[in-house]
């Protein structure tokens, strides 16, 4: 079978599609994959991350699976216009009736899918994200050290990774700073927004900001040795947030223990192997990271369901899944 998979130059969502293509390719091989969109005429199945689908799908003469990332213009109607709003409607409400299976990364993003856009349920599948590839050694210690001094960072520190955006609540690990060990400092890996810069601003008044670091261009080649060197991963959007579990997903597979938010999404994504807590209780935020930091038995009873949990979402069974939905077509 020849599998046209969608593909963007130099995007995120370009790049996870040449990411999950190799995967495909290394697990099964006996298929071909198709990534250049001049060829996407001449496949036999496409599996699209966006509304924009090929022609051969529109006429009807290649089945089609698509990925819905998320639905932001509908879940944060303020950040579009309304002409935005209503193209963007209309393109996946038309692509969405057109492909065959319709795919999520979570049981909540599947009910808000079928819920918003009246998707029929049985015709959505849940298949867990790719992570980042995690070497199967971990960072040298000259590597530890180069990227430490590469960016700055302190010899131990809590990583927050992902979207610097309001309701990720990275104001409560700013405000647990305060009680913890001094020796210990707090990193926040994502690219500049408005909210960094309060967050800047919020440490400064605070008297912290000699403890908290940014990272806003994060060389991906660096990631590995970035969870090698944390001490504790924290992620906590609230219910409010649009929230990924690939952040978690990598800790994970680093086995970095973990302080997350006691959401739905969290729990889908982590199970037992994290400590979670409410963004919105300062005491029980404090509680959780410094058990986090100094629990030598908590930590390796971590690492260890993290290592079961991790298989979840290994590239195997990424590719087995969509093998199977593949197929099914």
């Amino acid at each position: 079978m020849k599998i046209g998979l969608d593909t963007a130059p130099v995007t995120s969502r370009g790049n996870y599609c040449r990411h999950l293509a190799d995967v495909l390719a290394h697990y099964a091989p006996e298929h071909e994959y198709v990534v250049d969109a001049k060829h996407h005429g001449d496949v036999d199945l496409f599996h699209g991350f966006s509304f924009s689908l090929p022609l051969s799908v529109h006429l009807g003469r290649v089945p089609a699976v698509m990925t819905v990332p998320n639905l932001n213009f509908l879940r944060y109607p303020h950040l579009y216009s309304l002409s935005e709003r209503l193209i963007a409607l209309r393109l996946y409400r038309r692509a969405l009736r057109q492909a065959q299976r319709v795919i999520t990364v979570s049981t909540p993003a599947r009910e808000e899918l079928s819920e918003r856009l009246s998707i029929d349920p049985s015709k959505i599948e849940v298949v867990m994200p790719l992570a980042a590839r995690v070497p199967q050694e971990p960072p040298a210690r000259a590597e530890l050290e180069h990227t430490r001094r590469k960016y700055g960072l302190p010899e131990q520190f809590i990583l927050m990774l992902g979207t610097v955006e309001p309701h990720h609540n990275h104001e409560a690990v700013l405000d647990a700073l305060a009680a913890l060990d001094s020796n210990v400092g707090v990193v926040v890996c994502g690219r500049r927004t408005v909210y960094s810069d309060f967050l800047l601003r919020y440490a400064r008044e605070r008297h912290l900001a000699a403890r908290v670091d940014f990272i806003y261009e994060l060389t991906p080649a660096d990631l590995p040795a970035l969870f090698r060197m944390a001490r504790v991963f924290a992620y906590l959007p609230d219910v409010r947030s649009e929230a990924s579990i690939v952040p978690v997903v990598e800790a994970l597979r680093a086995g970095l223990p973990m302080v997350l938010s006691d959401t739905r999404l969290n729990r889908e994504a982590a199970g037992n192997a994290a400590a979670y807590v409410n963004p919105e209780a300062p005491g029980e935020v404090v509680a959780a990271l410094e058990n986090a930091l100094c629990d030598e038995s908590w930590r390796q009873t971590m690492r260890q369901r993290e290592r079961r949990r991790a298989e979840l979402f290994s590239e195997y069974a990424v590719a087995e899944r969509l093998m199977q939905i593949y197929t099914s077509l």
